[in-house]
């Protein structure tokens, strides 16, 4: 799925620092919140989800609420 791609891409690129301090735990990134690494709402790993800070959350169901662009989700 390009779109789960897409998402999963702008959550490393925008969260990056998350991921090299606090969110080593992650070790692949952002797919490892998602079964098979698909980004879709059906396939979030809610204990995983529910274990990110509260910013990063609100990110997560925006991209995955399909609300607006990917595009105006990266700005």
């Amino acid at each position: 799925m390009k779109n789960g791609k897409n998402i999963i891409e702008i959550l490393d690129n925008r969260y990056s620092a998350y991921l090299e301090e606090e969110g080593k735990w992650l070790n692949e990134g952002f797919r490892n919140i998602f079964i098979e690494k698909e980004a879709k709402r059906e396939n979030l790993k809610i204990p995983v989800y529910l274990m990110l800070p509260k910013e990063i959350r609100a990110c997560v169901d925006q991209l995955l609420s399909g609300e607006g662009s990917l595009i105006s989700a990266v700005s």
